[in-house]
């Protein structure tokens, strides 16, 4: 039994959801085709169950009554909605009915009960806590002063109405161009035409968030601060495209009327009676249709001051009478009194509920102090915790610091005396190359001659050797040169190597003009690279053997010799186009010298050779 209730409560519970979304949907239907907002009501009436369906129904048909045009029909709808309506629930339904009647009110030019109807959407706004609403309904006040044309009054609710746009996030923009029209038109009536403008001009900016359409009154009062400044051909220019954008929305008879009202202003200053009288009679049209008592003072204003241009007084006097006699209903003192009881009414609760809200910070305040004063206490005990362990960690890191500076100059001084002692191996290794070779080469030369003394050789051979010992000198004074280059540099770069084989180069050139040589130097080579001594003299030794025997042995025509990066290390390349080399002649004295010259520096010696394709060198 039990679970057959649960079961039917549940069931009843779906059923009342589905009708609620589909009353709903039923009677959302009005605004895409408000021509048939009377079936879609009928047709929701079925779906009434509840007292909040009742607020919606009621609610729908004010909004109906709205999209008609008969905003003041609309009203009793409304009040009807409010009185079902739960502000936890639809609180967006509350304030457009409350924005609604405000604007009915202000038609009908009952401006005190329109600004009741703002002052009680504000309350409601601020409980629901919806900001854009509650801008809303600031920038209705702004409007209802501005038509008592208390024009002070109406800029202050303007600013507050855009100040609240502006902190609030998601302030939506239309409600935003709304409110800077609202302070526009109050600056604008106050002869304040600068101002007016600036407003103005800001609701433009923002065309790219907002439909031209949605506010295509701003057009109207651009041109409508234009006219008052004499400025008629641009005002009239502005007026009409608002005009135009009426139609497209429409022909909304409350902006028609304001429209046609310019134009008529317009045209009678520049003396174009017909067309001032034409619009003035559109005018009139259309502020029937509007039910605007503003609209309704201003079309009179505009009539009397034609007549009175024109020269005929008399209708002059008669719409001025009717102008007279409308703002004395506006205006009468009782209203302003109860306006402005209204408003001092609505800053007195304001100031009090403000009262009441600080006397509750303050409460709140006092217990956050209290918690505030114990987390200092915590928040010191903490300090003075992390405020040892950082002197801790300062002191050990200090220390450690102080032995990697230590660690850091011992490292140093090691690294200097190892440089140091390379310089040293070096210039051994370089003084041993100069016994070795020169020492030789120089004991030759001394026997050679000894030999000469005791020889008995005609006179022909003995110039011949003679001629051999010469040559054998300078070659044995050019290896000293270099070797001397070599000894006299702690480190060269790869242009100084470039520099020395260039001037070997040229010296074959000299000596075997026959020869072709050339030196290529790979542009991704970097000529500044350093190479130390030792290196050094070795490159050079090998690429002199290497040229040296080419010349002697190899009958080529081309010689080339080429420097290229390689794997972070200089590549030494000497290529020829002659015979090539026999198998036997790959071991001979000069290939072993030259690869063991490149052991010495660490690098690896490579011949290439083929009989008739030349020989190629190669250290890397």
């Amino acid at each position: 039994m039990r679970i057959t209730l649960l079961l039917a409560f549940f069931l009843c519970f779906i059923q009342v959801s589905a009708q609620e979304v589909s009353l709903k949907q039923t009677l959302d239907k009005i605004y895409d085709q408000p021509d048939s907002g009377v079936f879609f009501l009928e047709k929701a009436k079925k779906l009434i169950y509840t007292k909040a369906d009742s607020g919606l129904f009621y609610f729908y048909q004010g909004e109906n009554e709205y999209l008609q045009g008969e905003d003041t029909k609309g009203q009793s709808f409304f009040l009807k909605s409010l009185q079902y309506l739960d502000p936890d629930e639809d609180p967006n339904y509350i304030s457009i009915a409350y924005i609604r009647l405000t604007r009915a009110e202000q038609t009908l030019g009952q401006f005190e009960k329109a600004l009741e109807f703002s002052q009680e959407g504000i309350k409601y706004a601020q409980y629901s806590g919806d900001s854009n609403y509650m801008a809303y309904h600031f920038l209705d006040i702004a409007v209802t002063y501005h038509d008592m044309e208390n024009y002070a009054e109406g800029v202050r609710y303007g600013k507050m109405a855009l100040g609240i746009l502006n902190k609030y996030g998601k302030a939506k923009p239309l409600y935003r161009a709304y409110a800077l029209n609202s302070i526009a038109i109050n600056f604008d009536d106050w002869s304040k035409p600068d101002s007016a403008l600036f407003y103005h001009f800001q609701v433009l900016e923002g065309l790219d968030e907002v439909d031209s359409l949605s506010v295509n009154f701003t057009f109207n009062n651009i041109g409508n601060t234009l006219l008052k400044q004499g400025r008629y051909q641009e005002a009239q220019k502005w007026i009409e495209t608002a005009l135009k954008i009426n139609g497209k929305r429409g022909n909304d008879p409350y902006n028609l009327s304001t429209n046609y009202t310019n134009l008529a202003t317009i045209a009678y200053n520049l003396n174009e009676w017909g067309k001032a009288r034409q619009y003035l009679d559109s005018a009139e049209a259309n502020v029937r249709r509007s039910r605007s008592t503003e609209k309704r003072r201003d079309y009179l204003f505009e009539e009397y001051r034609f007549y009175k241009n024109k020269g005929d007084l008399s209708k002059a006097m008669s719409f001025l009478e009717q102008y007279a006699a409308l703002k004395d209903t506006i205006f009468k003192e009782d209203r302003v009194r109860m306006m402005g009881e209204l408003q001092t009414r609505f800053e007195v609760a304001e100031k009090e509920q403000q009262l009441a809200e600080s006397r509750a910070a303050l409460a709140e305040n006092e217990l956050i102090v209290k918690n505030q004063n114990n987390q200092l206490l915590l928040l010191l005990i903490a300090l003075l915790l992390i405020l040892g362990v950082s002197f801790f960690i300062y002191y050990r890191q200090k220390t450690k610091t102080r032995h990697l500076e230590q660690e850091a100059k011992l490292q140093q001084i090691y690294s200097e005396q190892k440089i140091q002692m390379e310089l040293q191996e070096q210039r051994r290794r370089i003084s041993s190359d100069l016994h070795d070779n020169i020492g030789a080469q120089l004991t030759f030369i001394i026997s050679s001659l000894r030999n000469l003394k005791f020889a008995k050789l005609s006179q022909e051979v003995f110039a011949q050797k003679l001629d051999q010992i010469s040559d054998f000198t300078s070659d044995t004074i050019n290896e000293l040169r270099d070797t001397i280059w070599a000894m006299n540099k702690d480190q060269m770069t790869v242009a100084d190597l470039q520099g020395r084989i260039a001037e070997l180069l040229q010296k074959a050139k000299r000596a075997c003009p026959q020869i072709q040589f050339d030196l290529e130097v790979s542009s991704k080579l970097d000529e500044q690279a350093a190479l130390n001594s030792l290196e050094g003299i070795n490159y050079y030794r090998i690429a002199q053997e290497a040229i040296n025997n080419a010349i002697k042995h190899s009958a080529a025509q081309n010689i080339k010799v080429s420097l290229s990066p390689s794997d972070n290390q200089l590549k030494l390349t000497i290529k020829d186009d002659g015979k090539g080399l026999y198998s036997d002649q790959m071991s001979s004295n000069g290939l072993g010298n030259m690869n063991t010259r490149a052991k010495r520096i660490g690098r690896d010696f490579k011949i290439e050779s083929f009989q008739g394709k030349g020989t190629c060198i190669s250290v890397t």
